[in-house]
């Protein structure tokens, strides 16, 4: 039996489907979607792939099976899926856990191009199905995808389940007589690798007819399926292997179908896309509008030296006037301030005028687009400073640690305001540097740092796919403080308090051979109503211009407190990095206040971060080190980066735990999609919206989920994603 968990402090899933049918995607016209997810016919894939960036859920029913898939596609050339298939009239489990619920079957798959249609040749695909799940409907398959004026025409071979009529013997058997027979799987969760393109070889393939009415398509397919070997239900009927099917968009982000399949069963679907790579923010009109540029005062004539030597020398020092010597009459270092951080989003804690730059320090708090923070900023100094100041420059803190200096010029930033120059000229003016690149200055403004910092937020956490019910939820108040020692010092506490949930249905605590450090979920969740998340000390330090430090000490996550460090080296202009954590812990109590357990644990990885460049951007982390439960092993994860800040990854954790002690699922591994709230709010925002698909909650591969971590939050050092939106100086 199995689970998997999605929480935030949002509702990341339907952040995601808001975002999906948003008309504010201008999403094109795709490939459709089939029944299993992914671009396909009916019941058989295509070799076509949806556009880079799409992310599909698909929602079908031909009895006895309902399948809910959400498919992503990271690449042109890679498609992604992950699928809960119910089967109606097979119980989950005994009738006193999963009482009335339908089995659920949960399986990933993956799709790659191999070569791109041209004038002569077809798109050709190869993909797996049910890869690392149970393996009931595992599959192996090639497909070619061939268009024909309004028709798209696609042929295949399978093994395994898609391929299960067995149409002819498995050319394989040539090199060794194993691939005659495909074996069942034995364990939930493997790659199934024994398995995989054995057994006799179906054909499969169809033909997508663009009807003379736009919105509708005809779908005809030759199914390759075998139904009398169907797994988990009895024998299906089957009076045809030709199924038909009609394809409806109703708009870009929503999509019908029906169809009639096997000869005797009705079909029902219903598709909710968009796409994510190329998503529009909505409108900011809970913003505050930029500041118009003001037209610029003469500077002062300077005196001749001698004239100025002497007159220094008459004159006693006045501090306040040359304070303010940068600014225009009327003006004042606390309203320009203040209005950084009302326009600007900036919580400025000091400004420095240097000979003909003005630097303002703070940490970004609104906007997610650096460029665009540092576009109001230089809009709210233009109008501030004297005409002798050249460069406007912000140097960006995160909790205290200094991370990055962007800078814009003030004759380029005007001339773009005259449009004399266009926005590409203007963006050809902008810098990235690291801190402390200018030339020291005179400091004019320093603020106090605020001590306190807190508030409220919804809470909302669920666990989906499990035997006790699909679904078990809880809605929660989480109210939050930050007390600050010194910039790079705070102590920060979240208590969470539970509104709503049906954790009455929650039961089922998955069986386990190792430290129970992450399977007591259930009690953890259902023990109190009352609860101390996180209560931590933590302590950040520059510890060289490229070389950062982290101490922290506390209740660091619902689970575990203790102690540890972290430090990072991320070279400024390289794409790579390198970290090393190391934590001592202790398993907190069920109740999450102040008691703990007796489960101690020593546990700590190296980390090496790299981000390839060029047109498609990848970040790639590879982390090797002690987990939770004693056992040494090795991460990798994945992610694709779009130009506008989405994200779509995948990770998988391997340690020296057997598949057998580990438990079904073998090996710790996930999908995830995040996408910048920015999308989904009439109002700037640095949050995020993340969805996380977990199958399996298990003990081996578990890592300490820690509140802070260094790379993310040095992230205002990627140069590519900086100039990728250095447009939006100007938004």
């Amino acid at each position: 039996m199995s689970r998997r968990m999605l929480s935030s402090r949002v509702v990341p899933a339907l952040s995601l489907l808001a975002l999906a049918i948003s008309g504010q995607l201008h999403a094109q016209v795709a490939p459709t979607q089939g029944e299993w997810g992914g671009t396909g016919l009916l019941q058989t894939p295509v070799a076509r792939m949806a556009p880079e960036g799409e992310l599909s859920f698909t929602a079908s029913h031909v009895s006895p099976y309902s399948r809910y898939n959400l498919s992503l596609q990271p690449f042109p050339w890679l498609e992604a899926s992950f699928r809960y298939i119910n089967v109606a009239g097979v119980p989950y489990g005994p009738e006193w856990l999963s009482g009335d619920q339908n089995y659920k079957d949960k399986s990933v798959d993956f799709k790659l191009r191999l070569w791109k249609e041209s004038r002569w040749l077809p798109d050709v695909a190869f993909g797996m199905r049910d890869l690392g799940g149970t393996g009931l409907f595992s599959s192996e398959y090639m497909v070619l995808s061939k268009r024909f004026g309004p028709v798209d025409a696609s042929l295949g071979a399978a093994t395994g389940y898609l391929g299960s009529n067995g149409d002819f013997e498995n050319p394989l058997v040539a090199i060794d007589d194993r691939f005659k027979t495909r074996p069942q799987v034995e364990r939930a969760g493997q790659l199934n690798s024994d398995a995989m393109f054995r057994g006799p070889v179906g054909v499969f393939g169809g033909i997508a007819w663009q009807t003379p009415w736009e919105p509708l398509l005809v779908k005809v397919e030759y199914d390759g399926h075998d139904y009398d070997q169907e797994p988990r239900v009895k024998r299906l009927k089957q009076d045809s292997r030709i199924n038909v099917g009609l394809h409806y968009r109703v708009t870009p982000g929503l999509q019908l179908a029906v169809g009639w399949e096997r000869g005797n069963e009705l079909m029902a679907a219903v598709t909710f896309r968009g796409n994510l790579a190329t998503a529009q923010r909505q409108p900011r009109w809970l913003d505050p509008p930029k500041e118009p540029l003001r037209p610029r005062e003469a500077a002062p004539a300077a005196p001749a030296p001698e004239r100025a030597a002497s007159a220094a020398a008459a004159q006693p020092w006045a501090p306040d006037r040359q304070r303010d010597a940068a600014l225009r009459p009327g003006e004042s270092w606390n309203d320009v301030a203040e209005r950084l951080n009302r326009n600007a989003g900036i919580n400025v804690s000091q400004i420095e005028v240097g000979e003909h730059e003005i630097i303002v320090r703070g940490e970004q708090g609104r906007y997610f687009y650096t460029p665009e923070g540092l576009g109001r900023a230089a809009r709210v100094l233009d109008n501030s400073t004297t005409a002798d100041i050249d460069w406007y420059s912000v140097e960006y803190t995160r909790l205290g640690l200094p991370i990055a200096q962007s800078s814009v010029s003030r004759e380029a930033l005007e001339a773009y305001d005259r449009r004399d120059i266009d926005l590409s000229t203007l963006s050809r003016h902008v810098e990235l540097n690291r801190p402390g690149s200018s030339r020291a200055g005179d400091v004019v403004y320093e603020a106090k740092p605020p001590r306190f910092s807190g508030g409220f937020a919804p809470g909302y956490g669920q666990i989906m796919g499990g035997p006790d019910a699909f679904i078990l939820y809880q809605v929660s108040l989480n109210a939050s403080g930050n007390w600050s020692f010194t910039p790079g010092t705070w102590l920060t506490g979240t208590v969470s308090g539970n509104l709503l949930n049906n954790f009455d249905k929650f039961r089922y605590d998955a069986p386990s051979k190792l430290p129970r450090v992450r399977t007591d979920l259930r009690l953890y969740a259902t023990t109190a109503d009352i609860t101390l998340p996180n209560f931590q000390l933590t302590t950040v330090r520059a510890l060289g211009p490229d070389l950062y430090g982290m101490a922290y000490a506390g209740l660091l996550e619902p689970m575990y407190g203790g102690v540890g460090g972290e430090v990072l080296y991320r070279p400024f202009g390289e794409r790579w990095a390198f970290g090393v954590e190391a934590n001592w812990v202790q398993q907190r109590d069920y109740d999450q206040r102040f008691d703990f357990r007796d489960y101690r644990i020593a546990t700590g990885h190296a980390t090496f971060y790299y981000a390839f460049g060029g047109e498609q951007r990848v970040q790639a982390w590879a982390s090797a080190g002690r987990y939770l439960a004693g056992d040494w092993g090795a991460t990798l994860n994945l992610t694709r980066m779009f130009r506008n800040g989405v994200t779509m990854g995948a990770y998988a954790t391997k340690t020296n735990v057997s598949a057998a002690d580990f438990g079904e699922g073998s090996f710790d591994k996930g999908i995830y999609v995040s996408v910048p709230m920015d999308f989904l709010l009439p109002r700037s925002s640095r949050a995020r919206a993340t969805l996380l698909w977990n199958p399996l909650i298990r003990d081996g591969g578990a890592r300490l989920a820690r509140k802070y971590t260094l790379y993310p939050m040095t992230g205002e050092r990627n140069g590519d994603f900086f100039f990728d939106n250095v447009g939006y100086i100007d938004p």
